[in-house]
């Protein structure tokens, strides 16, 4: 099976360019929703969870997700040690989902792709990019967040440079180019080459 890694900052528009891919038959695995799938149901990640951020982390047996981006994104250390315990099973789940799937190939929508290094254990590689005003008006807006939240959750990413240094496909997403015709010119790239 073909696989796909799609990626980019806070507020590029990345779960978008998915759903496009989506509408294509593509089959698409959203990290994040896994992850948060994870924090609820995982009880050994529960508890490592509580014992590295407190008690008052989880709140009947669900995920303080607002306490917990308020304490990782303003600590390094905190969301290397969170990242390290979410990010294998993540991609577990990925691989054992990738295998049942009917479409030509798979794309793993991941925010951290290329930080995590899971960007090395796909085929390809998508990036998608926006200037940074437009994706903290995203940001802020999709996440009801401060501008300084959305500013301190950028500084734990790559930026765009990093991320399209290592990307084999960059798709821009500043509201004046369309994304369709993009996102079509990757998928008909890679149905060549299956």
């Amino acid at each position: 099976m073909i696989t796909v890694g799609l990626s980019g900052g806070i507020g590029s528009g990345k779960t978008l360019i998915a759903h496009i891919f989506a509408t294509l038959g593509i089959s698409v695995f959203y990290a994040d929703e896994a992850v948060k799938a994870l924090y609820d149901a995982d009880t050994g990640l529960r508890h490592t969870l509580i014992d590295l951020l407190g008690g008052d982390i989880y709140k009947d047996g669900h995920l303080q997700r607002k306490r917990m981006a308020s304490l990782i994104f303003a600590n390094d250390t905190l969301m290397q040690k969170v990242n390290a315990l979410t990010h294998p099973k993540v991609m577990l789940q990925f691989e054992q989902w990738a295998q049942q799937q009917p479409s030509p190939y798979v794309v793993l929508e991941a925010a951290i792709l290329f930080e995590s290094g899971s960007d090395k254990k796909m085929d390809y590689t998508i990036a998608v990019t926006a200037p940074e005003p437009l994706r903290i008006t995203r940001a802020m807006q999709r996440d009801n967040a401060t501008e300084q939240e959305v500013k301190n959750r950028m500084k734990q990413q790559w930026n765009d440079e990093q991320r399209n240094g290592k990307a084999n496909f960059i798709i821009m997403n500043d509201n004046e180019q369309a994304v369709l015709p993009q996102v079509i010119t990757v998928h008909q790239h890679i149905l060549k080459t299956l």
